[in-house]
């Protein structure tokens, strides 16, 4: 009897293994369960903004930034500076037709992040991680920074998670509240 790998199969090879061997039962349900984690896979992806998804992004700003969301003339306005580094992350919810906006980042090349979020029931999912790494792996710099609200726990715990450190302070930046600078230097 043959032993397979339990790490997930390219469809290809997923296929070619289907096709040319009889399958016992233990093979048939790892052939079906690589199958369904290269399928999982497919939903969700990084892709640029289109105007559709302004109504999902301003549902998202609102849960992430109650004390300042931006508003649909702000992300129409970011949409026409970064049209090419306006990335949302979406994904297709299993047994839905419809794709579902889960988060966006909006970033400068020259490595500035100016705003990342994540709606609250699909955070700690790795999304805001995913949209960082693909950013960092698409810019020519060595330094990425982003301003975070003081008071913003939760996010200066993200940056931190992810290799970012605190450097520097703008007083008042929010108004009434200081922004703390959060840099990662590629290595």
């Amino acid at each position: 009897m043959k032993t397979l790998n339990f790490r997930p199969l390219s469809r290809p090879r997923l296929l070619f293994y289907a096709q040319s061997e009889k399958m016992s039962i233990v093979d048939s349900i790892l052939f079906w369960y690589n199958l369904k984690q290269i399928n999982r896979a497919h939903r969700n992806m990084i892709r640029t903004f289109v105007l559709t998804d302004l109504d999902p992004i301003l549902e998202i700003e609102q849960h992430s930034f109650p004390k300042s969301p931006y508003s649909k003339m702000t992300f129409i306005h970011l949409y026409w500076l970064y049209p090419k580094t306006f990335w949302v992350y979406a994904g297709q919810p299993k047994d839905q037709e419809k794709e579902e906006v889960y988060g966006y980042l909006i970033f400068s090349k020259d490595g500035h992040l100016i705003s990342l979020a994540v709606h609250p029931k699909h955070r700690r999912r790795g999304i805001g991680e995913r949209l960082i790494k693909k950013a960092v792996e698409s810019l020519a710099v060595k330094k990425i920074w982003a301003e975070v609200r003081q008071s913003n726990q939760g996010a200066l715990a993200f940056y931190r998670k992810i290799g970012f450190q605190i450097v520097g302070t703008v007083s008042n930046y929010y108004g009434n509240e200081d922004a703390l600078i959060v840099q990662f230097l590629q290595g």
